[in-house]
């Protein structure tokens, strides 16, 4: 079990910090760069793939891999990482065991964080503090290339896709129902 945090970055162990909001398959991305010799995963990388940005300089490129924002959530429900989620990005912790009506009830407007953790790195982008680039989920090999260039990531995309998502559908507890309700019109612009 990873520890409660909260985890701070450690720029020595990554070339590269790759975020999301959960349920955009930066797991796979990850899984290639790292194939590729770019370094992705620390240590505490379960403490730290969704947390805030900390608004100070981390010194190592940043790649957001957010959109598809819906479906993320239904995702993340699905695979049980929606409250782990939540606690990340709402309070830079691993608190898989707040419950949902929680969240609900603390961040009324944004009760996983989806907007604050976004809005933390548009910030850092805008004030030079760090490299960021946004990729949206569903992206083209083009597009991550493209992305990952522009904060001075050179890498082979060769053999590298996005899989289909799967699109099961499950029953949604009232928390997840509000959720989607809550997030049903949420667009980020970067």
């Amino acid at each position: 079990m990873l520890p409660l945090g909260p985890s701070e970055v450690d720029p020595k162990s990554i070339d590269l910090w790759v975020v999301s909001h959960g349920g955009v398959a930066s797991n796979a991305i990850c899984d290639h760069l790292e194939a590729n010799g770019i370094r992705t995963r620390p240590d505490n990388y379960g403490l730290i793939c969704h947390k805030q940005h900390p608004g100070t300089s981390i010194n190592k490129p940043i790649l957001v891999i957010h959109g598809d924002y819906l479906d993320a959530i239904r995702s993340m429900d699905r695979r049980k990482y929606l409250t782990a989620n939540a606690a990340k990005m709402c309070l830079g912790v691993n608190a898989p065991e707040i419950p949902l009506s929680r969240f609900l009830q603390s961040f009324p407007n944004d009760p996983i964080g989806l907007s604050a953790f976004l809005e933390s790195f548009k910030r850092a982008k805008s004030q030079a503090i760090d490299k960021v680039a946004f990729l949206r989920y569903p992206y083209s090999n083009k597009e991550a290339d493209s992305a990952l260039k522009s904060i001075g990531i050179t890498t082979d995309l060769t053999g590298f896709s996005l899989r289909e998502r799967k699109k099961k559908l499950s029953p949604r507890s009232k928390d997840v129902k509000a959720i989607l309700e809550i997030y049903q019109n949420f667009n980020f612009e970067e």
